[in-house]
């Protein structure tokens, strides 16, 4: 089974002038996404009118997930999916704080100012008797306390959903697990570190960019092409392989497509 996954933070519709502004943006993001056809896709930072920009300009995607604020109104962790190799048999969202099931809450001791969230998604592979979970974040900018402790709750859900799944009627005993997500913590961080603790059921996430020179891994650039810190990864099920990771630092229709770069990574199973 190959997979393809790709994380990629869309910049939100702030908006920004010139050719930042996202209504130049959004043909060079779903050109980017055209080109090089994930399956599955961690967004960050999406607002509604421009997940929706999104669908219309990639027919073969459909999304999952809601917004930080329970309303409909604010940034979206959104993951989408080709319908052509992936069919969505659950999903669902939680946020990051001591009270994850109620919308836009935050645990004022963990030092954000903004609520934060997750979202996961279960997903078969068409034609493979195979399924994956995929966990997409955006961790708060200001606080490490909030960005270990939102990690660590991520890290717990993971490990409750795929044991729940071996006990429902799912039956997904070998559900490969993915993180996907703008973390803004640098590997070797506390944060970063939480995610790849091996989780209770003895899988190990591994950090895509592992071993690869920090120079290469640094995704935020601010829209001036030159990316300058590491906060964009994919974290990958320690029971398949890695073939292939690498930052898309293009122009795409002329335009920088947000001021992250996305991170592309080729996964094939089994391990051999």
């Amino acid at each position: 089974m190959d997979i393809k996954v790709m994380s990629f933070n869309l910049r939100y519709d702030k908006p920004d002038p010139g050719d930042n502004a996202w209504t130049v943006r959004k043909k060079a993001v779903a050109r980017l996404i055209t080109h090089h056809a994930p399956d599955v896709v961690g967004t960050q930072e999406g607002q509604a009118h421009q997940l929706l920009d999104l669908h219309r300009l990639l027919p073969d995607y459909q999304s999952v997930g809601s917004d930080r604020l329970g309303t409909g109104a604010g940034e979206h962790c959104a993951i989408f999916y080709n319908t052509q190799r992936l069919r969505c048999l659950a999903s669902g969202d939680f946020f990051l704080s001591e009270t994850p099931e109620i919308p836009g809450s935050m645990s004022l001791h963990w030092g954000n100012s903004l609520p934060r969230m997750a979202t996961w998604a279960v997903f078969a592979v068409v034609d493979e008797q195979q399924t994956i979970t995929v966990f997409n974040t955006h961790l708060d900018y200001e606080s490490a306390k909030a960005q270990e402790l939102s990690a660590k709750l991520i890290s717990d859900r993971a490990c409750s959903l795929l044991q729940a799944n071996r006990l429902s009627h799912l039956n997904l005993p070998e559900s490969y697990l993915f993180i996907t997500g703008d973390f803004n913590a640098e590997p070797g961080t506390t944060a970063r570190k939480a995610l790849e603790r091996p989780l209770l059921n003895h899988i190990t996430l591994h950090d895509a960019f592992a071993g690869v020179e920090l120079e290469h891994q640094q995704s935020f650039h601010d829209f001036t092409g030159k990316g300058f810190v590491a906060l964009d990864t994919i974290y990958y099920d320690g029971r398949i392989r890695l073939r292939n990771v690498e930052l898309d630092t293009g122009q795409w229709e002329g335009v920088l497509p947000s001021d992250h770069f996305p991170v592309i990574a080729d996964f094939v199973s089994p391990v051999e």
